[in-house]
């Protein structure tokens, strides 16, 4: 009898122990999108200033009730302009861009409470998130005919910089369970960019006659585009500060999300909550 019992509460055990492995890698795919934003310098004192659009894809993985890992892919547009800025210095330059970025990232996410889709007894949490992504960006600008066009190929301080470059995602968010394999939530993040030329914008102003991209291939008309875009004001002296000093922009978000719970049967287990 004692050994039946033993034997017994071996197998309960290990029943718990498969039963909570696998609660414990199911899958979620869902969307994300809200609104995106940046920092660098047309935008140097505010985290909040969010301004256009996002989109994205995301794959979770949940290792535990308190652990998951998540797979972003996602556009976010960014844009500044100096004319509107509060400082004075920044409005004077009247210095714009735009830029779509495209990120690739892995983070991790750690939840407050035990959370589970679909069976979790606890139906919703707030969650930490960092780790570490990818992205490529082309920052541009209205030229004289009024069409977008790439500032990379103006070169406007003499920098041939890379349009890609990693990233540190982090932030907080929460999301709640919708009773099923429906989950919702809400998040806000951040990403410092491991380079300032989001808004094509860093060292200091250049004299655009000195250094042309292929010289003998710009006419009248796109050389002066090009002084045009290395210095809108036509103010500025060459060799003064055309950035802010600091090496690194950032680029924020704040989704909503929707995911979907996937379970290794192939399709979503749902337990009534009481």
């Amino acid at each position: 009898m004692h050994v039946m019992l033993k034997n017994t509460s071996l197998l309960v055990a290990v029943m718990l122990l498969v039963t909570n492995v696998g609660r414990s890698q199911d899958w979620e795919f869902g969307l994300s999108g809200g609104m995106s934003g940046y920092m660098g310098e047309l935008n140097p004192t505010n985290p909040l200033k969010l301004n256009d659009w996002t989109l994205g894809l995301l794959v979770r993985k949940n290792l535990s009730r308190n652990w998951a890992v998540r797979f972003n892919f996602l556009r976010a547009n960014t844009q500044g302009d100096g004319a509107s800025n509060s400082n004075e210095f920044v409005r004077q330059q009247q210095l714009y861009f735009k830029s779509p970025i495209y990120e690739a990232s892995l983070v991790g996410e750690f939840n407050f409470f035990k959370f589970e889709p679909s069976y979790g007894r606890v139906s919703y949490t707030p969650y930490l998130f960092a780790g570490i992504g990818g992205f490529h960006f082309q920052p541009k600008n209205y030229n004289f005919d009024g069409e977008l066009v790439n500032l990379h190929d103006y070169q406007t301080e003499g920098v041939d910089y890379k349009r890609y470059a990693l990233s540190i995602p982090f932030g907080v968010g929460f999301r709640y369970n919708l009773r099923g394999p429906w989950t919702i939530g809400v998040e806000l993040g951040y990403r410092i960019a491991f380079t300032d030329y989001i808004d094509d914008i860093s060292g200091d102003y250049i004299n655009g006659f000195d250094w042309v991209p292929g010289r003998n291939r710009l006419g009248d008309e796109e050389l002066n585009q090009r002084l045009y875009f290395i210095d809108p004001s036509q103010q500025m002296l060459v060799g003064t500060q055309r950035g802010d000093g600091r090496q690194k922009d950032t680029y924020m978000l704040a989704t909503f999300t929707v995911t979907y719970a996937i379970f290794r049967a192939g399709c979503p287990v749902y337990i009534k909550k009481n």
